[in-house]
């Protein structure tokens, strides 16, 4: 479920920086490039997440070293509604919804281990 957490908030991270940027977040976390089109980013422990806009669709792939797992999730966007689906490398399964309400962003997810998560997300706090 971290990776899922995890590739819902980059997902809602890419959508609020500017069209061309070279960045890092607070305490060295994330190390990130970003083109008019694509997010490339890579963290301090070895974490690294490509993201790919073209329309309404966003295609993201990314691998989290705790799990030592890639992973790869596709969405499109519906007005403030985003719907997207994922899958990792040991065929684990999730589908999910996030609803732009402001800064704010909720998120609801479902795995196919039968997992269920909410997560919050605000432009000035992060994700939680």
């Amino acid at each position: 479920m971290r990776s899922i957490k995890l590739a819902a908030c980059l997902l809602l991270m890419m959508q609020a920086l500017p069209s061309h940027a070279a960045f890092t977040l607070p305490g060295d976390a994330m190390r990130c490039t970003r083109s008019a089109t694509l997010l490339n980013c890579t963290d301090r422990f070895g974490n690294h997440y490509g993201i790919v806009q073209r329309g309404n669709d966003t295609l993201m792939r990314g691998f989290d070293v705790i799990s030592r797992l890639s992973w790869a999730q596709t969405s499109t966007t519906y007005g403030r509604l985003q719907i997207f689906t994922g899958v990792s490398a040991d065929g684990q399964v999730w589908f999910g919804s996030s609803r732009r309400i402001g800064w704010n962003v909720v998120s609801r997810l479902s795995s196919s281990q039968g997992e269920r998560d909410r997560v919050n997300c605000n432009r000035l706090n992060g994700c939680r």
